[in-house]
């Protein structure tokens, strides 16, 4: 990865943790997000559109695009009811580490890519620090706690969400390699975001919630809606330059920072071991992204 896709890579994380921590921070996860991502698609629809003008529009990009839609749509609403369900520091963590350790494996069936047995070892340290970021200091001697704490819908819909992830970080490679411009797939997954969202946001949560948590967050949903499409659109122009078994891992050093606000600022449980079981899962992330 060159030194310039790292910084767009780093960037964008720090960006993702921000506005993670605002979501999981508002009063509605699902209102707070459909929003956000309403007022995002308002900032990048012009410019996505005009980039497929320019580049020339076709179906491959339509259908590419409607993939991506789709993709992230899964994301928005899984991502929502994990933090509905779980904390900040728990739900993060397994999400974004458990999409590095995909992303190589699914990029060897799909890109044929090779994984060493470097990538290998970080896939392990991902596994432990997920493992990690469930030991209760209160009960130490009992090594099968962490086993039953992660037994729980919070931690499934983590999981799945880490799936829908590694699966919309190789969809969209694809759709970047052939040449849909990064701009115009992050509008795509914006639409998606809101489309898929619009039917909980408007039948189930309800005009009320949605007022309410406008003029309650409205600054802290206008600056998520700035940093989720900006940080996205950097990581796809790295994307753009690097392979994607390295930008992926490369994106999860916010696992830290996310930890570290969730259990200092929102005083979520478990302590110190989820900041330093986030730090396993950064540095298995990052294993697999200078392996060879």
């Amino acid at each position: 990865m060159t030194a310039a896709a790292f910084a767009l890579v780093l960037t964008s994380a720090v960006m993702h943790a921000t506005w993670n921590f605002l979501l999981k921070r508002s009063g509605h996860k699902q209102a707070f997000y459909w929003l956000m991502c309403g007022l995002s698609l308002v900032f990048v629809a012009g410019p996505a559109v005009a980039f497929a003008i320019v580049d020339g529009f076709s179906w491959t990009m339509l259908w590419l695009g409607c993939g991506t839609a789709a993709i992230h749509g899964v994301y928005a609403y899984t991502l929502t009811r994990g933090y509905d369900l779980g904390d900040l520091s728990s739900v993060y963590p397994i999400a974004r580490g458990i999409a590095p350790v995909l992303v190589p494996i699914f990029a060897v069936l799909i890109f044929s890519e090779h994984v060493s047995a470097l990538a290998a070892g970080g896939i392990v340290l991902v596994v432990v620090g997920i493992y990690a970021t469930h030991i209760d200091r209160r009960f130490l001697r009992d090594l099968s706690h962490p086993l039953r704490a992660m037994a729980t819908p919070a931690t499934a819909l983590a999981l799945l969400t880490g799936v829908v992830i590694a699966s919309y970080t190789l969809w969209d490679k694809a759709a970047i390699d052939e040449d849909v411009n990064p701009v115009t797939v992050n509008g795509f997954a914006m639409a998606g975001n809101f489309i898929f969202l619009a039917p909980f946001a408007i039948l189930r949560v309800g005009r009320e919630t949605l007022v309410e948590e406008w003029r309650e967050r409205g600054r802290s949903i206008a600056v998520a809606s700035v940093l989720a499409p900006l940080g996205y659109t950097l990581v796809l122009i790295a994307l753009t330059t690097s392979r994607v078994s390295y930008v992926a891992p490369a994106r999860e050093v916010g696992i830290v920072l996310v930890a570290a606000l969730g259990v200092l600022v929102l005083h979520e449980g478990y302590g110190t071991s989820r900041i330093w079981g986030a730090a396993l899962i950064v540095v298995g992330c990052v294993t697999l992204g200078v392996a060879p």
